[in-house]
């Protein structure tokens, strides 16, 4: 059997233009060529294929059942070469791409945060990319993605932004926290909205109305950062009590510098989610990125649909 060469390739793409313009005078416009030319070219793919295609006359353009069939294999055939060119850009474009990546901050303690196990799958398959990676608060990453600075953010928001899409991947428990010896300690009984209130409070800012707090009318925090290193040395000054994500702090409640306190009411789960924009397409080396992130994370989204 003789190997097809590119004239062939020519000329069926010819005959694939043909049929989907339905005849020969109606295909001029699209292939820029006179009929008499067509017609020519058509009969050489015949007589190079060993069999008449296509019945034309009076009659009209009309196909054979051998040109049905080839037509068929036409449309297998440069359906596959698409494909195989668009996957072999999409190489070439992830092998030397860039991704901007953005973070909340303090998520490496979190167990079920598995972002370093998806860097590092991706990594592996795509040694040439490089990633740039910062922290910011949930509000600044979805502005920048608004904005277009980056393409991919982890992110907690509360209130979610028209233009974003939100995919989710773990959760974090936040608790109430002190230093050893403050004074909301020397109750043994859980501690009530009303008795927390009476202390110097770190809340999240007007960014973050998510905690319990946020719903108490006429409430002014004595300190307010939405970031967890900030609220952290404000705890270990003794002079506050605040929220802290419990993986977070635990290494300074098993030093002894820290107190979680006793008001599971008072406690909340802060959801994160893959943050992107939702109307404008990735690129290949974020796609793939985006896939490493939610295989990385499947186990939580099981989870997830199976308690809610």
């Amino acid at each position: 059997m003789r190997k097809i060469n590119d004239f062939d390739l020519k000329l069926l793409q010819l005959f694939v233009t043909i049929v989907d313009s339905g005849g020969f005078s109606a295909a001029q416009f699209k292939l820029n060529m006179h009929q008499s030319t067509i017609s020519t070219r058509m009969n050489d793919l015949e007589t190079r294929l060993g069999m008449t295609l296509c019945h034309r006359g009076r009659r009209g353009f009309r196909l054979t059942k051998d040109g049905e069939k080839v037509y068929q294999l036409c449309q297998m055939l440069f359906n596959d070469i698409a494909y195989f060119e668009e996957q072999l850009d999409s190489i070439r474009s992830v092998s030397h791409g860039h991704i901007k990546l953005a973070l909340t901050d303090n998520l490496a303690t979190n167990p079920q945060c598995r972002i370093q196990l998806a860097i590092r799958q991706f990594c592996n398959e795509h040694p040439k990319v490089t990633i740039d990676t910062d922290i910011w608060d949930s509000y600044q990453i979805e502005m920048m993605l608004l904005e277009g600075k980056i393409e991919l953010g982890i992110t907690s928001s509360e209130v979610r932004k028209d233009g974003l899409k939100y995919d989710y991947l773990f959760e974090e428990k936040q608790c109430l926290y002190c230093a050893p010896g403050h004074p909301i300690l020397s109750s043994d009984s859980e501690i009530t909205l009303d008795e927390l209130i009476e202390f110097p409070v770190v809340e999240r800012g007007l960014a973050h109305s998510i905690t319990p707090l946020s719903r108490v009318k006429g409430f002014k925090p004595q300190a307010s950062s939405a970031n967890m290193e900030a609220t952290a040395h404000l705890l270990l000054s003794g002079n506050f009590v605040g929220y802290l994500p419990d993986h977070y702090a635990d290494i300074w409640v098993k030093r002894g510098e820290m107190v979680r306190i006793n008001a599971p009411s008072l406690e909340y789960s802060a959801e994160f989610h893959l943050t992107t924009l939702d109307t404008k397409e990735l690129s290949f080396a974020a796609s793939e990125l985006v896939k490493a992130i939610s295989e990385a994370h499947k186990v939580n989204n099981t989870s997830l649909s199976t308690t809610h």
